[in-house]
């Protein structure tokens, strides 16, 4: 008596202590265990006191019973909770059953139907013949039977229980060596598949970019089951990344009935959407799910079907698929870090031969721009050459215009005077007089001529900077328009200098600073051809942005000019003029003078209104050595 009350107390205390630390179904397993227990181990001390000869109040004569209250709520427990998969058991027992009866029947049966019915139908009296005749027939007909067996044991009985340890063993020795990614996952699938006995598995994997978990791999699913994917957001999955560990179906329903709450030792109980949940399972065919974490990030979803036997899955199922998907998913990163490098080799690879093709690319382009730089200086020079000899050509049939004129009336006029001469051999000089002044007036202009080209050709060293006067640069290049000019009807035209005393010298080549004011000069007298109280005004003053540089603006009142043409006008061979008058190379080369000067020129026009150019050109600085050359590729 002394040993049963022992044993009784310290397993209900062991009792006790187990339901006081379980949580969720196993909890109420064990309460309802823990009661009937109480009421079982009362009625069996019940039991023992009749043998001295005791009685108990208010137990005897009934305390036994409580041992049928124990029977009661045990089986209460095990058809309501699972406390013992009833089910299972009964179906073990049967499928068992008939396994013996049907590995017996394999043998027997081709025995007898070869002895009893073939033997005396055949008349075959030796038995070692019927014996063997049987036994080819066992063997060809127990392989089918095996077949039907193993599924059926797969299925239903499935009784050994697999080693933990050596599973564990067995997929990370096998996972280690796999650098496939598509392989190694296939993989896991096939073992969990097979070593556990489960009707299907498969992977769900973060997609880096939307986060979503989509369907790697799978098996035991309907063919039709390709693609499947969750959001990151699916109650599922923030279940999974927040308790990190795995679930099971059965739990879900325990959370579901304590309403959708679960209850954690020491802290507030943590609400989810266990019925949302469950449908996501549903979904799935999932019976339990297992998450894979690299860290702190939740990589892979491990979803597991049924298990073939019809068990549920116990705490030490889920700790061992835990740890499966742990490791699983350093291996998984492995393998996608491994196929991640072969890609990442294959892309600089690309990008070698890519960067290998451009280089020859490069040289020869680096080639055809020496030779296109070549051509640039050739045609240069060559644009330079024209514009010299446009403007030689301009120059000579203006100078000799204007020394033909004279020179005529002083022919006229010498011829004259020798005329009376010859007549009057006693003319004196008197009478012949105003001849003279005519013929010295006409040398007299010859002579204007003559000294402004010289003047002209007296000018510095081409190429040369050195510090200049804009307002006598403006005002030596007048001649020259006269002598461009000369053949048109363009007098009557106001020309005003608004030139400043305080201006500083600039630094430039007059010979091509007067070409630039040239050109601008003639373009202007075209544009006010045909438009009264013609003016052009040229104004200077320090630019206000760069005190260094003087910002010269050159205005005429002409036509004017629209956007489009104030786009074209710099480009080289771009001209309004008539074919023969112009040749597109006057602003082009403009532009080209300044920009060596270190200056800009730009263009603002109104149709109608007129246009003005805004040229920049740099300062003289006195303490800069040297005075420096201007290459202009001739």
């Amino acid at each position: 008596v002394a040993y049963f009350v022992i044993v009784t107390i310290y397993s209900l205390v062991l009792l006790f202590d187990a339901f006081r630390k379980s949580i969720g179904m196993r909890r109420t397993q064990l309460g309802y265990f823990l009661t009937s227990s109480v009421f079982g181990y009362l009625g069996g001390l019940d039991n023992f006191t009749i043998m001295y000869d005791l009685r108990i109040p208010i137990m005897f004569p009934y305390g036994t019973y409580a041992v049928a209250i124990y029977v009661a709520v045990a089986t209460f427990i095990i058809l309501k909770y699972r406390f013992m998969d009833i089910e299972v058991i009964i179906k073990r027992t049967l499928v068992f059953a008939g396994i013996v009866a049907a590995a017996v029947s394999a043998i027997a049966i081709p025995f007898t139907f070869i002895q009893v019915i073939i033997g005396k139908a055949l008349g075959i009296p030796h038995p070692f013949i019927l014996t063997t005749l049987g036994i080819v027939t066992a063997v060809a007909v127990y392989r089918p039977v095996e077949k039907i067996l193993v599924n059926l044991t797969d299925r239903y009985l499935f009784q050994k229980k697999y080693d933990y340890q050596k599973l564990l063993k067995d997929a990370s020795r096998g996972m280690s060596n796999i650098k496939d990614l598509h392989h190694l996952l296939g993989l896991v699938v096939h073992f969990i598949t097979s070593k556990m006995r489960v009707e299907n598995a498969m992977i769900l994997s973060k997609d880096p970019e939307t986060a979503e978990y989509k369907l790697k791999v799978h098996r035991g699913y309907r063919k039709g089951f390709l693609e499947f994917e969750i959001s990151g957001q699916d109650p599922l999955i923030q279940y999974l990344y927040k308790e990190k560990e795995a679930i099971d179906i059965e739990r879900v329903d325990e959370y579901i009935a304590a309403g959708n709450k679960k209850r954690v030792k020491g802290e507030e109980p943590h609400r989810y959407d266990f019925a949302g949940i469950k449908n996501r399972m549903k979904d799935m065919e999932a019976a339990c799910v297992v998450p894979s974490f690299l860290g702190k990030d939740l990589k892979n979803v491990l979803v597991i079907g049924s298990k073939k036997s019809g068990d549920y899955y116990t705490e030490e199922d889920l700790n061992v698929l835990y740890t499966l998907a742990q490791e699983s998913a350093i291996a998984i990163e492995n393998a996608r870090l491994f196929e991640e490098a072969i890609h990442k080799s294959e892309e600089l690879s690309e990008i070698n031969r890519q960067l290998e093709f451009s280089r020859g690319r490069l040289m020869e382009a680096l080639e055809e721009t020496e030779k296109a730089n070549k051509q640039l200086q050739d045609t240069q020079a060559q644009l330079i050459h024209e514009q010299k000899m446009a403007t030689l050509g301009r120059l000579a049939a203006s100078v000799g215009h204007e020394v033909n004129n004279p020179l005529t009336i002083l022919s006229m006029n010498v011829s004259r005077a020798v005329l009376k001469a010859r007549k009057d051999p006693n003319l004196k000089v008197s009478d012949i007089f105003d001849l003279f002044q005519k013929m010295d007036q006409n040398i007299g202009r010859i002579k204007a001529v003559v000294n402004t080209l010289t003047g002209l050709l007296k000018k510095s060293e081409k190429g040369k900077f050195e510090p200049l006067s804009l307002k006598l640069i403006l005002e030596e290049t007048l001649p020259l328009i006269q002598f461009q000019t000369y053949l048109e009807n363009l007098t009557g035209t106001d020309v005003e200098f608004d030139i400043p005393g305080s201006i500083p010298l600039i630094k430039g080549d007059l010979e091509r600073l007067q070409e630039v004011f040239l050109n601008l000069f003639i373009n202007a007298y075209h544009a006010m051809t045909g438009r009264r109280n013609r003016r052009i005004v040229v104004r200077a003053d320090l630019d206000h942005e760069n005190q260094k540089m003087v910002k010269i603006r050159f205005t005429d009142n002409g036509t004017g000019m629209d956007e489009q043409l104030m786009k074209k006008i710099f480009q080289y061979g771009f001209t309004t003029k008539e074919v023969g008058k112009g040749s597109g190379m006057g602003l082009y080369m403009c532009k080209y003078i300044i920009e060596l000067h270190g200056g800009d020129i730009t263009v603002e026009s109104e149709l109608g209104v007129g246009t003005t150019f805004m040229i920049t050109l740099p300062v003289y600085d006195e303490s800069e050595t040297g005075t420096g050359n201007l290459q202009l590729g001739a």
